[in-house]
């Protein structure tokens, strides 16, 4: 609650380019603390995460747009439409381990990046339009009422998380992460746990994804490729991958060091072009990830010890 009056009382005082990011790090944080439960709680990796990031919000902006339905309700059916996919996926992917979960993963995000682009229905490459906005009543929201939605919705997941992982069924899955046989061997069902957390961090990223499309009007595949996918990674390894506090703090790390080299790039290099800006962000991140394995979170935690 600290955390949300904090952001409430900064969207208000700071400009709306600030405020707009301020939204950003609070969709993205809200995916990388599903990326989080599965990479981290249940030791697989998944590539695929902006698929279901794209799938939320093309569920809701279809919806909006073509059906006239509100997007508070796009949101819900976008992150069931999510859930629906992963539980698919799950019963193929799950049955592969490491490398080949991955490349599972990866290749879904190839797939639902091809079906966005070549689908006429969804707008083909030239995406969806117009998404009308979030109301309550007569009030449209606006780019603060965005970021605080972003960390209510962002909050209540935090809460829903750690819920979770302090339960029984947080305790089964780190017995799975840590070691599968003996899990099983004291009678923890390893499949059905991954499938589960699987499905719920597809939820995760369905639900940003439809706050996403409202909040940007406008959407194309363009948004949810698979460079996306590997910043959610990158914000979860970075934060600290078995951390819920460090999926934000990844999430705000990424977006920060984006924004920054953005502006500091062309005084350098006045030639440079937005390659290099992705260059020296993937040096930095890369020196991030040698200089603190367990990220942010971790560090911070072996500073209070």
């Amino acid at each position: 609650m600290l955390l949300l009056l904090v952001v409430a009382v900064a969207a208000w005082l700071l400009p709306p380019y600030y405020t707009g990011l301020i939204a950003l790090v609070g969709l993205y944080s809200l995916v990388t603390i599903g990326l989080n439960l599965f990479m981290g709680y249940a030791g697989q990796v998944s590539l695929g995460q902006a698929a279901f990031f794209g799938i939320g919000a093309y569920g809701s902006a279809v919806l909006a747009t073509r059906y006239g339905v509100s997007p508070w309700i796009g949101t819900i059916v976008g992150a069931i439409l999510a859930a629906v996919v992963a539980y698919a996926l799950s019963f193929v992917a799950l049955r592969l381990r490491e490398n080949l979960l991955a490349l599972a993963t990866l290749a879904l995000g190839i797939v639902i990046g091809v079906v966005f682009s070549q689908w006429d229905y969804l707008g083909g490459t030239s995406g969806i339009k117009g998404i009308p906005g979030f109301a309550l009543g007569p009030h449209l929201f606006g780019l603060r009422d965005y970021a605080v939605l972003a960390f209510a919705v962002l909050a209540i997941g935090v809460w829903f998380a750690g819920n979770l992982v302090r339960s029984s069924f947080g305790r089964a899955l780190i017995a799975v992460s840590a070691g599968e046989l003996g899990a099983q061997a004291l009678g923890v069902d390893a499949e059905r746990l991954r499938r589960q957390t699987f499905v719920l961090s597809a939820v995760y990223a369905g639900v940003a994804g439809g706050i996403y499309a409202s909040y940007q009007s406008y959407i194309d595949p363009t948004q949810f490729g698979f460079l996306l996918s590997v910043q959610f990674v990158l914000m979860s390894v970075i934060g600290g991958i078995r951390s819920l506090w460090g999926a934000v703090i990844g999430a705000a790390v990424v977006v920060a060091l984006g924004q920054v080299l953005q502006a500091v790039v062309p005084l350098v290099l006045p030639s440079a072009r937005g390659d290099f800006q992705q260059f020296f962000l993937g040096i930095i991140l890369v020196a991030m990830l040698i200089l603190l394995p367990r990220g942010i979170a971790g560090r911070l935690a072996e500073g209070r010890a």
